[in-house]
């Protein structure tokens, strides 16, 4: 690899020149994914944010970063909307709806359009920026969103009795025993949880499973069976059901 990031091509990033000073302890502690199939600019955002202190992976498609995002844990996601074999919108709606993950991310892309940036925020873009843009730009921003995220490390762990959700590192414990959970019984857990020992209505679960793409029948009677049935398994019976109102994660009383 050069000493130094070329200029990329196809109206990328801006020339190192203009990048700043590199600062060793920008990126420190934040492990970032680049989802970004033009090689030159994917070169050119490692080697950039990599001496900047970040620990940098690189996937070139959308269904390679998806497989990724299933199976490990990042940071921050840089991600590129006009991707081979799926696209980065179809990126963004899986990562949230799917596999229920809240890492920051930020849209990087060529598309300028006013509506092509507010589907990203809908679809749970955390920042949005368009090419060309300065390298130091992206550094800046993704520590900003990594700042953030590590801010609100200590609101995403929700406790009820024996159970313990992180939803940052998407991580369930019943006591000291780690939980896997499928995705969709994570996004459920997660509602549950916000709020332990609050009912939440049918109307608002089903919101947020599938938005307004609901399916026929009663899929969510069958999805709090899931949850149920794997929380009942690790040892933890606090998922409740208020007949003709909801459902709730039981709190357990103060003593």
């Amino acid at each position: 690899m050069a000493t130094s990031p070329a200029p990329a091509s196809g109206g990328g990033l801006g020339p190192p020149a203009l990048a700043g000073v590199a600062d060793p302890a920008l990126g420190a502690g934040c492990r970032v994914l680049i989802v970004e199939d033009e090689p030159t600019l994917a070169t050119n955002l490692h080697e950039f944010l990599s001496r900047r202190g970040f620990e940098v992976d690189l996937a070139g498609d959308g269904a390679a970063a998806l497989a990724r995002l299933a199976a490990q844990t990042f940071d921050a996601i840089v991600l590129d909307l006009g991707l081979p074999r799926l696209p980065g919108t179809e990126v963004l709606d899986g990562l949230r709806r799917a596999l229920g993950v809240a890492t920051p991310v930020l849209v990087l892309t060529a598309r300028d359009a006013l509506g092509d940036k507010i589907d990203a925020f809908g679809l749970g873009a955390d920042d949005y920026l368009v090419k060309p843009v300065a390298l130091a730009e992206v550094a800046a921003r993704l520590a900003a969103l990594h700042r953030r995220a590590r801010g609100e490390v200590v609101d995403d762990v929700r406790v009820a009795g024996t159970l313990r959700l992180d939803r940052r590192r998407r991580e369930v414990r019943v006591g000291d025993a780690p939980l896997r959970l499928m995705p969709m019984s994570m996004r459920l857990l997660e509602r549950l949880m916000r709020e332990p020992g609050r009912v939440v209505p049918r109307s608002e679960l089903e919101a947020a499973l599938w938005r307004d793409d609901l399916p026929d029948g009663d899929p969510l009677r069958g999805q709090i069976h899931l949850l149920r049935r794997a929380l009942v398994g690790a040892g933890f019976s606090g998922l409740e059901t208020v007949h003709g109102v909801g459902w709730r994660i039981a709190a357990p009383e103060p003593r």
